[in-house]
């Protein structure tokens, strides 16, 4: 008769690791399931573990994860799991449709975490680069509690709103960006290539040229003997902003003046509140404790002062205090939060009104970024306008003093 291993969990959430007979992995499932445990993976014995799989971009697949995979990752594993499939079967299976190279990978790295005895939320974890800690909490609360499959299904769904949320943002933005390129490459390339044309037709006439003349020639000057100086500075300038922004230190700083930006500070707030209030909500309705809550919305917000002040509010609720009065106490969060996490410690429906907040923050995100859009498309005319205009007078200029030496 087959000998299998098998990793399961009590619904008391100990882990039990045991070797049983049976006469199939069928017989062993209902077996299990019949002593009220969750099965988390069953080996053959005699089965081999074969050696880790290098990456290898396979035909029709990337190296990168988006969160689109992430989303479909939790929703397929939800619904493998719901059916009976097995975990380690079910994370074989996903791994192998899914169309991203690199998570495919780390899902396979996974399957031999599992098999060697961690639970999924402990394989996730030992990859934060891919797994946020929200991951970890959610999916380690349905391991405890047995309903994994719904747990995973409500991740899906928050992974979901949050790529539409975000889709509708940055659909928003590319007008405004596309516009903004059009005209700083519509102006370099009239300072390089058109400008040049005016200044060595102006010098034949040996004219004395105008001020406003003579402004607008040195400035197509200096960027025609320095225009790939320029360009290439523009593009160092670019990836060092990226590439030192990730860094604690340059962390820190951006995150003190961005909040401190004209309109852009407002935005910045925004974003980081709609996150931290959307993340609060999927969590406590998932079952995670308010403390465990707090830290992980911390870490969500991506923005070291709020995610300093949250973890000292998080402390302070830890020694017993409300969250609704530390919240208050804090200056950087508007008086809505806490008004509204005062309602639902008063009706026990913290879910449900964090849930409203993040429904709300949407909202007036994305009305402001509307907004925003729908005036800078404007104010980018008239600064052409200006910018254009200026350097047109001041090329007409010297015509008509040309005109007027040649009446004379």
């Amino acid at each position: 008769m087959p000998k299998y291993i098998y990793l399961a969990k009590t619904k008391d959430a100990k882990t039990i690791r045991e070797r049983e007979e049976a006469p199939s992995k069928e017989e062993l499932v209902s077996r299990l399931r019949a002593r009220g445990l969750y099965i988390v993976s069953i080996k053959e014995v005699k089965e081999e573990k074969g050696p880790r799989e290098f990456l290898v971009i396979k035909k029709g697949k990337r190296s990168s994860i988006k969160a689109h995979d992430l989303a479909l990752f939790a929703r397929n594993l939800s619904t493998t799991l719901s059916s009976g499939v097995t975990l380690l079967r079910s994370l074989e299976v996903i791994a192998n449709q899914t169309e991203s190279a690199s998570l495919e990978k780390i899902l396979k790295e996974c399957i031999e975490d599992v098999r060697e005895g961690l639970s999924l939320s402990e394989a996730i974890a030992k990859r934060p680069h891919v797994f946020s800690s929200l991951w970890q909490g959610i999916i380690e609360v349905g391991e405890a509690g047995g309903n994994l499959p719904f747990i995973l299904e409500r991740l899906a769904d928050y992974l979901e709103m949050r790529i539409e949320f975000e889709r509708k943002i940055k659909s928003a933005l590319i007008y405004p960006s596309v516009l903004m390129f059009a005209v700083v490459f519509a102006l370099l390339f009239f300072l390089k290539f058109v400008l040049p044309k005016f200044t060595s037709l102006f010098t034949q006439f040996n004219i004395t040229l105008p001020l406003p003349t003579q402004i607008v020639f040195k400035i197509g000057d200096f960027f025609k003997k320095n225009f790939l100086l320029i360009i290439l500075g523009i593009g160092v300038l670019i990836f060092s902003f990226t590439f030192f922004r990730r860094r604690p230190l340059m962390k820190r700083i951006w995150d003190k003046v961005n909040f401190k930006l004209p309109i852009i500070g407002k935005l910045v707030l925004l974003s980081c509140l709609e996150r931290l209030t959307s993340t609060i909500y999927i969590l406590l309705d998932s079952g995670l404790p308010l403390v465990y809550t707090l830290e992980v919305a911390a870490k969500a917000t991506n923005h070291t002062f709020l995610e300093k002040d949250l973890l000292f509010v998080k402390e302070k609720v830890r020694e017993g205090a409300s969250l609704s009065d530390e919240l208050r106490k804090m200056n950087i969060f508007p008086l809505l939060i806490s008004e509204m996490a005062k309602i639902g410690e008063e009706t026990g429906s913290m879910p449900e009104v964090f849930k409203k907040i993040s429904l709300h923050y949407q909202k007036e995100l994305t009305t402001k970024v509307e907004r925003l859009i729908a005036a800078f498309e404007p104010l980018m005319i008239l600064f052409m306008g200006i910018i254009i205009g200026g350097i047109v007078i001041s090329l007409f200029l010297p015509l008509f003093k040309i005109a007027t030496l040649g009446r004379m």
